[in-house]
């Protein structure tokens, strides 16, 4: 059904008119409130969602009477900000935010440690810096092999090259990648 049908459709009885559109874009506001609410909300709380959904395309369908846009984009618009809201209030990250000025900051979890947590981003990105002075594809070969765990003949079809060449590059990269992390002070123990 077409927008203009369903625009038609609501014309003629706002009961059916909603019932179509229902039907129409249910599939589509139920897949966008799945995916938002995945991992941090029950099957309940993704039908919820659905109708609030819903609830307020019709509320703005209403009071936009005259708009004559695209509908798959406003329910679209409607239903990830209707989904955000829900993640936002289900998410567990919601019950650990303190405000800074609350009288409870000091009571912050142990296992935070931010310390530890800026040491670890420093030193993910000074081993990127050195990643990056090797230049491609040397670089991509090292993510390859250690990150994904792929074998030299499969990198060497991402990289097209012979599987021998990869090997090679492979075994020179490791080299000059241990030369630039012990120039930029990285040993095994850490970032010194």
């Amino acid at each position: 059904m077409t927008d203009k049908e369903l625009h038609c459709k609501m014309e003629q009885s706002a009961e059916e008119g909603r019932r179509a559109l229902f039907d129409e874009y249910c599939g589509y506001v139920y897949a966008i409130c799945a995916n938002k609410l995945k991992g941090c909300g029950t099957s309940e709380d993704i039908d919820e969602c659905l109708s609030d959904t819903f609830a307020a395309v019709f509320r703005y369908l209403e009071s936009h009477a005259e708009a004559d846009g695209d509908l798959r984009g406003i329910i679209g618009t409607i239903a990830k900000r209707t989904a955000i809201g829900y993640f936002r209030r289900l998410s567990p990250k919601a019950e650990t935010t303190i405000s800074i000025e609350s009288e409870s900051i000091g009571e912050l979890s142990a296992d935070i440690r931010v310390e530890e947590t800026a040491e670890r981003a420093a030193l993910r990105e000074a081993v990127l810096d050195c990643m990056k002075k090797l230049g491609e594809p040397d670089a991509s070969i090292i993510v390859y092999f250690y990150y994904y765990g792929m074998k030299t003949k499969q990198i060497a079809e991402l990289v097209r090259l012979s599987d021998t060449a990869v090997q090679k590059r492979l075994s020179r990269s490791r080299k000059k990648l241990r030369e630039l992390l012990s120039e930029a002070g990285i040993t095994e123990e850490g970032y010194q």
